[in-house]
Parts: structure tokens; sequence; C-alpha cells
């Protein structure tokens, strides 16, 4: 604010909130804390979306006081989640109620682990569960549930929990070389089976989510270029990874029988010596 005289009723009031008294060391923390988030998410908005920034004529003044975000500050977390990376709906619903310092990361991996979650799987990835070392692991704790389970679901596909090796005993560098040479979405099963042991190397797809609002409260970066390039920059290598996985998803479903006998070929194929 250049100028000396409040020109609207939100600025006069924003105004007069920058005059209360700090009490301590904490509140003054705090406040400066909140003036940093502030003038980050507006600098932040000039810089990459500069035509909306122009455009807007939102107030750059928060409704009520500085905990909650302006509507300027708003609109850039929605053009955020509209063009450069994902947020959460808890994230969004919770920016219009108090104030966001950090960025939190919300999971967009493929996890199922929550109860009832496996049954929304499509069949390609319930398919591929015994395949991954860590979905092995989890329907193994609940043997003989986990591999009863798979039975009802793919012996009419010709197809059993016990005619699945174990990945422990597969070389997977001959698997990652036999899939290299595949001229189907099949080339793309290592990928996928790190998608489901949670090993990318990309902070989107490596998280778990906590619980069925999916509140990212595991990892937040700071509001800064060097975040934002980074989760975008990720986002777009994480969306690349995922449609991989779709394709040879939605390759398995499309003839799932002949195509599951295919894979479990190429599995038993990749076997360690004895």
């Amino acid at each position: 604010m250049s100028h000396l005289v409040p020109l609207s009723m939100a600025e006069a009031i924003y105004s007069l909130y920058q005059c209360q008294f700090t009490l301590d060391a904490t509140e003054s923390l705090d406040y400066l804390e909140t003036q940093l988030n502030i003038y980050s998410l507006l600098a932040l908005y000039q810089h990459y979306f500069p035509t909306e920034w122009k455009a807007s004529q939102a107030t750059i003044y928060p409704p009520t006081d500085v905990d909650c975000h302006s509507p300027r500050e708003l609109e850039f977390i929605v053009l955020i989640y509209t063009h450069l990376f994902p947020l959460s709906h808890w994230t969004v619903e919770t920016a219009y109620e108090q104030r966001l310092h950090s960025i939190p990361i919300t999971p967009m991996g493929i996890d199922w682990t929550m109860d009832g979650e496996i049954e929304h799987l499509k069949d390609g990835w319930q398919l591929l569960l015994p395949f991954s070392h860590d979905s092995r692991r989890w329907l193994d704790d609940i043997h003989p549930e986990g591999s009863d389970w798979f039975d009802s679901e793919f012996a009419i596909y010709e197809i059993t929990y016990s005619d699945i090796d174990h990945p422990d005993k597969i070389d997977h560098k001959k698997l990652k070389q036999q899939c290299h040479h595949l001229d189907n979405p099949l080339k793309f099963l290592p990928l996928t089976l790190k998608l489901l042991d949670h090993e990318t190397k990309n902070l989107w797809l490596d998280e778990y989510a906590d619980d069925y609002y999916y509140q990212p409260d595991r990892t937040f970066l700071p509001w800064s270029k060097a975040s934002i390039d980074l989760l975008t920059r990720k986002w777009q290598q994480a969306n690349r990874m995922l449609n991989c996985a779709a394709n040879l998803i939605d390759w398995l479903e499309a003839d799932l029988k002949p195509h599951a006998q295919i894979l479990l070929k190429l599995w038993k194929q990749a076997l360690k010596p004895h």
C-alpha cells in the first residue's frame, strides 16, 4: 500500500489489524510469518500467472483477519491446482478457512491398503498385487485370506495365487531387460510394480494417504519458486508414469485371460537360477 489513506473498506480493515499491539515474542514471530506468507503468495501469483494477476479484480486483503487468505491469494491457489499440480479437496477447503503456511503434498500414487480400498481397484491392478513386493507381503500377512481372495477373483481366468512366483525369486534386472524389448504395454510392467511398491522416487507417487480424506500431513514444502518448480516438474513426471501404468492395466483388462497368461510366462522367464 503506497498511499496513506485507505481506498476501500477491505484496505481499511486490513490497516487497522496492522495497528494491533503485539504482546510477546511468539505473537511477533507469528505476525512476521503470516506477512511473509502473504507477500510470498502474491509475488508467486504475479510470477506464474501474470495475465490472470493483471486481469484480477479480487482484493489482496483478507476479508476478516490475516489468519485467512485474501480472495486474491485464493485465486492463486485455485490456479495452482488447475494448471500446475494437484491439491487435495481437503487442502483447498482448508485454504478457505485458514492460512496455508506451506504446500502440502497430496498422495497421488496407487494406495489400496486402507479398509475396503482393495475392492475398488480395477481388475488389472488387483491382478498385479502378487507380483509386487509390498502387495505380496500384505497378502501373505493375512494368509490364507489373501491368497483365497485372489483365487476367488482370478480362478475364472485360470491364474491362481500359487502360480505366481514370489517377487524375491525374480531377477528384476532381467525382467526389465525383457520388458524393454516388448512392443506391447507389458513393457511398462517394471514401472507399474514400482508404483505399487511406492519406489518411484517421485514424491507425488511414493507418499501413502493417511485416511479417506487424503489429508496430506506428512510432507510440506515452503511457498517458493523452487518448491513450485520442483512440484510442477515432478507432477509432470508422475503423470507420465501413471499414464504408462494405465496403458498396461487397460491392456490386461482388454482380454484378461490370455493376457494374464502372457504376463505369467514373462514372469517365470525372469526367475533367478536355482
